[in-house]
């Protein structure tokens, strides 16, 4: 815990396929959390703030392969839900906005003295990155707030998605360059007095106790790292080499200014490339979508 004895957060925020599901145990693994919010999303994401933005009206964008925005009777059933299940003490609220954010500090004060906060869904959305500030502000006494993007080669990310959703990189290049601009932007905001961090899932990969050693150190929390998170190959990654993409100059200028060359960026043209996205379109995404049906009846 940080030497003034708040409570921090720490936000890891990222586009989908960037490495936060990784970032999030290694750090939960080097600061010995053993408890975290339940919720029925995947790998322990809440979504809480992009709930918290359809809640209370604000404006955002819609998610490619994804329920994001919510509309607003859905968001505020779930994120009563989410803190009725998670709490032990009850929290005061007399509206939406209120349960937000006290329901919020509740959930840092029943899990902290550090809670970690892993939704890819966020820094597509520039109103819940607002919200999230504005819970800086009105908690500045009690908490201390940590961002961290963790970026990831293009290449990777678009290969990822596409077999994982049958995204398609022609329309994923906007949102992926929507969510590195927010990101941009965030950084540099003068009203926050939070630490924000940016490292590349590479670096995470290759150096995981140094990178997270690094993170701590700069966010000024304890760590014991324990090692015990290994980086799993992905089958998009094993596939990358048939990545003929070709990515828009500006997608090009975003990945070198987080440390990537053209040439590990850009896709190879080719005929394997073709034939590839017509079998994750045709057969690999429908058969999953089917599977995953039969799954869930059988559970």
């Amino acid at each position: 815990m940080s030497n003034d004895k708040k409570l921090d957060v720490i936000y890891i925020l990222s586009e989908k396929s960037s490495g936060s599901s990784f970032l999030f145990r290694s750090l939960k693994d080097a600061l010995s959390l053993k408890h975290y919010p339940k919720t029925h999303h995947y790998e322990s994401e809440t979504l809480y703030w992009t709930k918290a933005a359809s809640l209370l009206k604000k404006p955002q964008i819609k998610m490619l392969a994804s329920a994001i925005p919510y509309e607003e009777g859905r968001a505020r059933s779930e994120i009563k839900t989410f803190l009725e299940n998670n709490l032990t003490q009850p929290f005061s609220y007399e509206t939406d906005e209120e349960m937000v954010f006290n329901g919020w500090y509740a959930l840092v004060k029943e899990f902290g003295p550090v809670f970690i906060e892993k939704s890819p869904h966020h820094l597509l959305q520039w109103s819940a990155l607002e919200l999230m500030i504005e819970f800086e502000r009105r908690f500045a006494d009690r908490v201390n707030c940590h961002y961290i993007c963790i970026v990831r080669n293009p290449k990777d990310v678009f290969m990822s998605q596409l077999r994982r959703w049958n995204v398609s990189p022609e329309r994923l290049e906007n949102q992926w360059l929507i969510t590195n601009f927010n990101w941009m932007r965030f950084s540099e905001l003068p009203t926050t007095v939070s630490d924000k961090v940016l490292i590349r899932y590479e670096e995470l990969t290759s150096d995981t106790k140094g990178t997270i050693k690094h993170i701590c150190q700069k966010f000024g929390i304890s760590e014991s790292f324990h090692g015990k998170e290994v980086a799993k190959s992905s089958k998009s990654a094993k596939h990358n080499t048939l990545f003929g993409h070709q990515f828009s100059a500006s997608v090009i200028t975003v990945a070198m200014s987080q440390g990537y060359t053209a040439n590990e960026v850009q896709g190879n043209t080719c005929y394997q490339w073709r034939i590839y996205r017509s079998y994750i379109s045709l057969f690999y995404s429908p058969l999953k979508v089917v599977f995953q049906k039969i799954k869930r009846v059988l559970r």
